[in-house]
Parts: C-alpha cells; sequence; structure tokens
C-alpha cells in the first residue's frame, strides 16, 4: 500500500509539472547585486518566489541589457526585468501593476572633481556623462540628453575606470550597484565621489507585446508579488 500510494504521489507530481508552461526571460548580466553575469541576483530570486506557485515554468537567459531590451520588444522571449517603467518603455512593452524592486540613482564624480548638481536641469552643456548601453535614466533626465555629451558603456566596471581616469566628467550608477562594483574592484569607497540623487526608479519585469500570453504571465506575476509584499 505504501509503494502504490508513493507511486500515486509522483505520479500526481509529474502531471503538475508537466501542466506548467514555460517561459523564456532576460536577465541583464551587469548590474550585482540585482543581477550578475550569469543573471543571478536580487531580482532573479524574488521572480522565481513569485511565480513559485503559478502555471509558469521560467527559463532565464543572461545577455546585455540593451539585448534584452531588444529580444523582447521583437518577441524573441517573453521578457526582461530590471526594467524602469517610464514613458519610452511604455510604448515598447507591457507592465504589471507590481514593482519588482526600488532602486536609486546618483551622480558619480571622479574622486578630485566632485560637482553638486541637485538635477538635470542645472548640469551644463556638452558635459561628459558615463552611462550604461539601452539603460533609463528618469523622465527628468530624458528631457535634457540632448544637451550633454553621453558615452555609453557596457559594464559597472567601465563607467568607474572611466572616472578614474577622468575620461568623463561624470556618471550616473545605481548606488547598490556602484558599492558593488567597487567592492568587486577592490577599490575603496573615496575612488569615485557620490554627488546628489538623479531619480529613483520603480524597477518592473517588461513583457513583449508581441505575444498573446503576455498578460497571462503579468497577472500571475503581479499576484505572486502582491503575496510576497503581505
Amino acid at each position: 500500500m505504501r509503494y502504490i500510494t508513493a507511486v500515486l504521489f509522483c505520479l500526481a507530481f509529474v502531471q503538475v509539472t508537466a501542466a506548467k508552461e514555460t517561459i523564456v526571460l532576460a536577465a541583464e548580466d551587469s548590474w550585482p547585486p540585482y543581477s550578475d553575469k550569469a543573471g543571478n541576483g536580487i531580482s532573479k530570486k524574488l521572480i522565481q518566489a513569485a511565480l513559485a506557485a503559478s502555471q509558469f515554468e521560467v527559463e532565464f537567459i543572461a545577455v546585455p541589457y540593451a539585448r534584452a531590451l531588444e529580444l523582447t520588444e521583437h518577441g524573441l522571449v517573453n521578457g526582461c526585468f530590471n526594467v524602469t517603467r517610464q514613458a519610452d518603455t511604455e510604448q515598447r512593452f507591457l507592465f504589471g501593476e507590481q514593482v519588482l524592486l526600488i532602486a536609486q540613482a546618483s551622480y558619480y564624480y571622479p574622486s578630485d572633481k566632485p560637482k553638486s548638481y541637485q538635477s538635470p536641469a542645472q548640469i551644463p552643456d556638452a558635459t561628459r556623462i558615463g552611462l550604461i548601453r539601452g539603460y533609463e535614466y528618469g523622465n527628468a533626465y530624458e528631457q535634457h540628453r540632448h544637451r550633454f555629451q553621453e558615452l555609453r558603456v557596457s559594464t559597472q566596471e567601465q563607467l568607474v575606470s572611466l572616472l578614474r581616469a577622468q575620461r568623463i566628467d561624470m556618471a550616473i550608477m545605481f548606488d547598490k550597484v556602484a558599492t558593488h562594483t567597487l567592492e568587486a574592484m577592490a577599490l575603496p569607497d573615496n575612488s569615485i565621489t557620490k554627488g546628489e540623487l538623479n531619480h529613483q526608479s520603480d524597477i518592473y519585469v517588461a513583457f513583449s507585446r508581441k505575444l498573446p500570453i503576455s498578460n497571462k504571465i503579468i497577472k500571475a506575476l503581479d499576484e505572486g508579488l502582491e503575496k510576497l509584499k503581505k
């Protein structure tokens, strides 16, 4: 009887597992501790926990952030994460109601050339600003970006190196990411200087507008994230 019970339990488990639908999410590979080069980090753990009891089985691929956005926009993956919800991304992707996480980004300067800019409006024309390729930096920044000389790179380490070499006048970096990057590079905190807050981002999972299943996934993720918060 015990054997039969065990077999029936296993069969039931297999049926439940088989019933799950596999989806693919693209994780950026250069935003630790939220998402490292393998796509692992805080963001992935939150998504896995939120969808654990859902009808979906999630597979992850790690790619550069700009590539993650491109894959999602063309429907080659179901979605990508660590996306800021703002005017331009609203046009390209579908979003749920629940925020994945909240992150703050500040201005960073070479250690011996700090400034005191309070907002993008105060940054002088032609300022050389280091940014990550494909990242969003808030609606206020978007209104002024045409005045600046942007240098877009692929990794956080490149931003730090550019600041230290004074090849850029400033960079915008997410605070926890900047701290993590300096630690990973074995550099002291004063290697670069942190300035004022540029923006606080509500970070979401973005889903493809080309795939009909997106709304079902969004509903499941929203329900899971809401339960986690409670």
